[in-house]
Protein backbone atom coordinates (compact mmCIF):
# COMPACT_ATOMS: atom_id res chain seq x y z
CA UNK A 1 0.00 0.00 0.00
CA UNK A 2 0.98 3.46 -1.08
CA UNK A 3 1.54 6.27 1.75
CA UNK A 4 2.50 9.43 1.09
CA UNK A 5 6.02 11.44 0.90
CA UNK A 6 6.86 13.55 3.66
CA UNK A 7 9.05 15.70 1.02
CA UNK A 8 7.10 15.86 -1.81
CA UNK A 9 3.90 14.46 -1.08
CA UNK A 10 4.38 11.72 -3.63
CA UNK A 11 3.11 7.85 -3.45
CA UNK A 12 5.61 5.65 -1.70
CA UNK A 13 6.32 2.13 -1.84
CA UNK A 14 8.59 -0.40 0.90
CA UNK A 15 11.98 -0.32 -0.20
CA UNK A 16 13.33 -2.79 2.72
CA UNK A 17 13.23 -3.59 6.43
CA UNK A 18 16.60 -3.74 8.23
CA UNK A 19 18.42 -3.32 11.54
CA UNK A 20 20.91 -1.32 13.61
CA UNK A 21 23.95 -3.32 11.54
CA UNK A 22 26.39 -0.31 12.61
CA UNK A 23 26.37 -0.05 16.24
CA UNK A 24 24.16 -3.21 17.16
CA UNK A 25 22.02 -1.40 19.58
CA UNK A 26 18.76 -3.61 19.87
CA UNK A 27 17.22 -5.41 17.77
CA UNK A 28 14.54 -3.30 16.25
CA UNK A 29 13.28 -3.51 12.84
CA UNK A 30 13.32 -0.42 10.93
CA UNK A 31 11.18 0.26 7.21
CA UNK A 32 12.02 2.51 4.38
CA UNK A 33 10.20 3.50 1.70
CA UNK A 34 10.75 5.10 -1.30
CA UNK A 35 9.40 7.91 -3.33
CA UNK A 36 8.02 7.38 -7.00
CA UNK A 37 8.01 10.75 -7.64
CA UNK A 38 11.28 12.22 -5.95
CA UNK A 39 13.03 9.27 -5.36
CA UNK A 40 13.89 9.51 -1.78
CA UNK A 41 14.40 6.58 1.06
CA UNK A 42 12.67 7.32 3.88
CA UNK A 43 12.47 5.69 7.87
CA UNK A 44 8.84 4.86 8.19
CA UNK A 45 8.28 4.59 12.36
CA UNK A 46 11.08 7.03 13.44
CA UNK A 47 11.24 5.90 17.14
CA UNK A 48 10.05 7.36 19.80
CA UNK A 49 13.69 7.06 21.57
CA UNK A 50 15.81 8.24 18.79
CA UNK A 51 18.83 9.84 21.14
CA UNK A 52 19.09 5.84 22.18
CA UNK A 53 20.61 5.31 19.11
CA UNK A 54 23.54 8.23 19.46
CA UNK A 55 25.26 6.99 22.53
CA UNK A 56 28.03 8.97 24.39
CA UNK A 57 30.75 7.56 22.21
CA UNK A 58 29.00 8.88 19.08
CA UNK A 59 31.81 11.72 19.19
CA UNK A 60 35.18 11.70 19.94
CA UNK A 61 36.28 15.10 21.78
CA UNK A 62 39.82 15.86 20.90
CA UNK A 63 42.07 18.43 22.22
CA UNK A 64 43.20 21.12 19.75
CA UNK A 65 46.09 19.78 18.81
CA UNK A 66 44.91 16.40 17.73
CA UNK A 67 41.79 18.38 16.42
CA UNK A 68 44.07 20.12 13.52
CA UNK A 69 46.25 16.95 13.01
CA UNK A 70 42.96 14.81 12.06
CA UNK A 71 41.95 18.16 10.20
CA UNK A 72 44.83 18.21 8.38
CA UNK A 73 44.10 14.89 7.07
CA UNK A 74 40.77 16.10 5.56
CA UNK A 75 41.83 19.44 4.17
CA UNK A 76 39.88 18.89 0.94
CA UNK A 77 36.44 20.29 2.82
CA UNK A 78 37.98 23.88 3.31
CA UNK A 79 39.58 23.76 -0.47
CA UNK A 80 36.30 22.97 -1.82
CA UNK A 81 34.23 25.82 0.35
CA UNK A 82 37.44 27.77 -0.71
CA UNK A 83 37.14 27.53 -4.14
CA UNK A 84 33.46 29.44 -4.17
CA UNK A 85 34.17 31.58 -1.06
CA UNK A 86 36.80 33.05 0.35
CA UNK A 87 35.78 35.04 3.62
CA UNK A 88 32.89 36.32 5.80
CA UNK A 89 30.63 34.40 8.36
CA UNK A 90 29.97 30.61 8.24
CA UNK A 91 27.46 28.55 9.44
CA UNK A 92 27.98 24.92 10.79
CA UNK A 93 24.81 22.62 10.88
CA UNK A 94 25.79 19.90 13.42
CA UNK A 95 29.96 20.53 13.39
CA UNK A 96 29.91 16.95 15.65
CA UNK A 97 33.87 16.50 16.82
CA UNK A 98 34.85 19.96 15.05
CA UNK A 99 37.20 18.60 12.32
CA UNK A 100 35.28 21.17 9.55
CA UNK A 101 34.91 23.58 12.01
CA UNK A 102 38.72 23.94 13.01
CA UNK A 103 39.45 24.26 9.24
CA UNK A 104 37.36 26.99 8.85
CA UNK A 105 38.66 29.22 11.53
CA UNK A 106 42.21 28.81 10.90
CA UNK A 107 41.41 29.56 7.12
CA UNK A 108 39.65 33.06 8.63
CA UNK A 109 35.96 32.59 8.43
CA UNK A 110 33.75 34.14 11.01
CA UNK A 111 32.68 30.41 12.25
CA UNK A 112 29.14 30.12 14.38
CA UNK A 113 28.12 26.04 14.35
CA UNK A 114 24.25 24.74 15.10
CA UNK A 115 25.13 21.11 17.16
CA UNK A 116 22.00 19.30 18.94
CA UNK A 117 24.60 17.61 21.28
CA UNK A 118 25.71 18.82 24.21
CA UNK A 119 28.97 17.59 24.90
CA UNK A 120 29.98 18.27 21.29
CA UNK A 121 28.57 21.71 21.83
CA UNK A 122 30.65 22.59 25.03
CA UNK A 123 33.40 20.95 23.76
CA UNK A 124 33.72 23.39 20.67
CA UNK A 125 32.81 26.47 22.55
CA UNK A 126 35.75 25.43 25.34
CA UNK A 127 38.58 23.79 22.42
CA UNK A 128 37.88 26.55 19.58
CA UNK A 129 36.14 29.50 21.45
CA UNK A 130 33.44 29.78 18.55
CA UNK A 131 29.79 30.29 18.83
CA UNK A 132 27.66 27.29 19.23
CA UNK A 133 23.86 27.21 19.41
CA UNK A 134 22.72 23.67 20.76
CA UNK A 135 19.76 22.95 18.68
CA UNK A 136 18.42 19.97 16.61
CA UNK A 137 16.23 22.12 15.06
CA UNK A 138 18.52 24.40 12.60
CA UNK A 139 15.60 25.46 10.42
CA UNK A 140 14.65 27.43 13.26
CA UNK A 141 18.21 28.91 14.51
CA UNK A 142 19.70 29.76 11.15
CA UNK A 143 16.86 33.15 10.71
CA UNK A 144 18.42 34.20 14.34
CA UNK A 145 22.50 33.85 13.35
CA UNK A 146 21.99 36.78 10.89
CA UNK A 147 23.09 36.44 7.02
CA UNK A 148 25.83 33.99 5.91
CA UNK A 149 28.27 33.83 3.42
CA UNK A 150 28.47 29.80 3.56
CA UNK A 151 26.40 27.41 5.68
CA UNK A 152 27.78 23.93 5.45
CA UNK A 153 26.08 20.61 6.55
CA UNK A 154 28.83 17.96 6.37
CA UNK A 155 26.58 14.66 6.48
CA UNK A 156 23.94 16.28 8.52
CA UNK A 157 20.82 16.09 6.38
CA UNK A 158 20.02 12.22 6.27
CA UNK A 159 19.67 12.74 10.22
CA UNK A 160 17.44 15.73 10.76
CA UNK A 161 13.68 14.83 11.00
CA UNK A 162 12.76 18.01 8.20
CA UNK A 163 15.65 17.89 5.75
CA UNK A 164 13.74 20.37 3.51
CA UNK A 165 13.11 23.10 6.05
CA UNK A 166 16.93 23.42 6.50
CA UNK A 167 17.75 23.76 3.16
CA UNK A 168 14.73 26.35 3.15
CA UNK A 169 16.11 28.07 6.25
CA UNK A 170 19.62 28.21 4.43
CA UNK A 171 18.94 29.72 1.53
CA UNK A 172 16.69 32.38 3.20
CA UNK A 173 20.19 33.30 4.89
CA UNK A 174 22.81 33.17 2.25
CA UNK A 175 24.31 36.54 1.19
CA UNK A 176 23.92 37.06 -2.23
CA UNK A 177 27.14 34.83 -4.27
CA UNK A 178 26.86 32.62 -0.90
CA UNK A 179 27.14 28.74 -1.08
CA UNK A 180 25.16 26.00 0.72
CA UNK A 181 27.50 22.89 0.85
CA UNK A 182 25.81 19.49 1.46
CA UNK A 183 27.62 16.08 1.70
CA UNK A 184 25.56 13.01 2.41
CA UNK A 185 24.87 9.56 1.55
CA UNK A 186 24.15 9.04 -1.70
CA UNK A 187 20.98 6.65 -2.57
CA UNK A 188 21.70 6.50 -5.82
CA UNK A 189 24.87 4.34 -5.11
CA UNK A 190 26.37 0.77 -6.74
CA UNK A 191 26.65 -0.35 -2.74
CA UNK A 192 22.99 0.39 -2.12
CA UNK A 193 22.22 -1.58 -5.24
CA UNK A 194 24.24 -4.37 -4.41
CA UNK A 195 23.78 -4.87 -0.26
CA UNK A 196 20.08 -3.06 -0.25
CA UNK A 197 19.32 -3.37 3.64
CA UNK A 198 23.02 -4.17 4.76
CA UNK A 199 24.55 -0.77 2.94
CA UNK A 200 26.25 0.33 6.04
CA UNK A 201 24.79 4.25 5.70
CA UNK A 202 21.97 3.15 5.47
CA UNK A 203 22.25 3.20 9.43
CA UNK A 204 19.05 2.92 10.29
CA UNK A 205 17.72 4.42 12.50
CA UNK A 206 19.89 6.95 12.46
CA UNK A 207 19.24 8.17 8.83
CA UNK A 208 15.85 9.12 8.46
CA UNK A 209 16.35 10.25 4.69
CA UNK A 210 18.64 9.54 1.84
CA UNK A 211 18.43 11.83 -0.59
CA UNK A 212 19.09 11.94 -4.02
CA UNK A 213 21.03 15.11 -5.80
CA UNK A 214 18.43 15.23 -8.13
CA UNK A 215 16.07 15.81 -5.49
CA UNK A 216 18.20 18.16 -3.25
CA UNK A 217 19.10 19.94 -6.54
CA UNK A 218 15.21 20.74 -7.70
CA UNK A 219 14.74 21.88 -4.00
CA UNK A 220 17.64 24.16 -3.89
CA UNK A 221 16.21 25.93 -7.50
CA UNK A 222 13.34 26.08 -6.32
CA UNK A 223 14.34 28.37 -3.24
CA UNK A 224 16.17 30.14 -5.57
CA UNK A 225 19.51 28.34 -5.55
CA UNK A 226 22.05 27.31 -8.49
CA UNK A 227 23.86 24.01 -8.46
CA UNK A 228 27.98 24.67 -8.85
CA UNK A 229 29.62 21.90 -8.20
CA UNK A 230 28.47 17.83 -7.95
CA UNK A 231 31.00 15.23 -6.85
CA UNK A 232 30.92 11.83 -5.61
CA UNK A 233 34.87 11.57 -6.27
CA UNK A 234 36.15 14.02 -3.60
CA UNK A 235 38.78 12.40 -0.97
CA UNK A 236 35.57 12.51 1.55
CA UNK A 237 33.15 10.41 -0.60
CA UNK A 238 35.51 8.33 -1.84
CA UNK A 239 36.70 7.33 1.97
CA UNK A 240 32.65 6.48 2.45
CA UNK A 241 33.07 3.75 -0.07
CA UNK A 242 35.76 2.11 1.44
CA UNK A 243 33.74 2.73 5.18
CA UNK A 244 30.84 1.04 3.31
CA UNK A 245 32.20 -1.85 2.36
CA UNK A 246 34.32 -2.19 5.54
CA UNK A 247 31.21 -1.81 7.51
CA UNK A 248 29.41 -4.34 5.42
CA UNK A 249 31.65 -7.08 6.76
CA UNK A 250 32.25 -6.34 10.29
CA UNK A 251 29.97 -6.87 13.04
CA UNK A 252 29.80 -4.75 16.49
CA UNK A 253 31.02 -6.11 19.40
CA UNK A 254 34.13 -8.33 17.25
CA UNK A 255 37.63 -8.87 17.75
CA UNK A 256 40.08 -6.58 17.09
CA UNK A 257 42.10 -9.51 15.03
CA UNK A 258 38.10 -9.65 12.98
CA UNK A 259 37.63 -6.52 12.81
CA UNK A 260 41.24 -5.42 11.21
CA UNK A 261 40.49 -8.31 8.63
CA UNK A 262 37.37 -6.60 8.02
CA UNK A 263 38.70 -3.30 7.64
CA UNK A 264 41.64 -4.93 5.11
CA UNK A 265 38.90 -6.53 2.86
CA UNK A 266 36.82 -3.70 2.86
CA UNK A 267 39.64 -2.07 1.56
CA UNK A 268 40.94 -4.00 -0.91
CA UNK A 269 37.02 -4.39 -2.43
CA UNK A 270 37.01 -0.43 -2.63
CA UNK A 271 39.95 -0.72 -4.67
CA UNK A 272 38.69 -3.26 -7.30
CA UNK A 273 35.50 -1.56 -7.25
CA UNK A 274 36.86 2.31 -7.58
CA UNK A 275 36.62 2.46 -11.85
CA UNK A 276 32.75 1.58 -10.93
CA UNK A 277 32.48 4.00 -8.13
CA UNK A 278 33.91 6.52 -9.55
CA UNK A 279 32.02 6.74 -12.75
CA UNK A 280 28.48 8.22 -12.77
CA UNK A 281 27.93 9.44 -9.60
CA UNK A 282 27.42 5.72 -8.21
CA UNK A 283 29.89 6.27 -5.33
CA UNK A 284 28.78 5.87 -1.56
CA UNK A 285 28.22 9.72 -0.96
CA UNK A 286 27.76 13.15 -2.72
CA UNK A 287 29.54 16.49 -2.20
CA UNK A 288 26.95 19.14 -3.30
CA UNK A 289 27.72 23.13 -3.38
CA UNK A 290 24.50 25.55 -4.04
CA UNK A 291 24.82 29.02 -4.87
CA UNK A 292 22.62 32.34 -4.39
CA UNK A 293 23.16 34.33 -7.39
CA UNK A 294 25.28 37.41 -6.86
CA UNK A 295 23.37 40.77 -7.71
CA UNK A 296 25.49 40.84 -10.98
CA UNK A 297 24.29 37.81 -12.06
CA UNK A 298 21.04 39.17 -12.87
Amino acid sequence: MAEECPLCDGACVDAFVTCDRNRGIGDDAFAYRRCGACGVLHLDDVPADLGRFYPDTYFGLPDLEQLRARAAVERYRIELVRRHVRAGRLVEIGPGDGIFAVQALDAGFDVVAIEPDAGAAGHLRATLGIDVVESAAAEDELAELGPARAIVAWHVLEHVPRPWDVLEAAAASLLPGGILLVATPNPRSFGLRVLGPRWPHVDAPRHLFLLPHDAVIARGRALGLEPVQLTATDPGSMGWNAFAWHYALRRPGASLVREHLAQLTGRAIASVLAPVERHGLRGAAYTLVLRRPAASDS
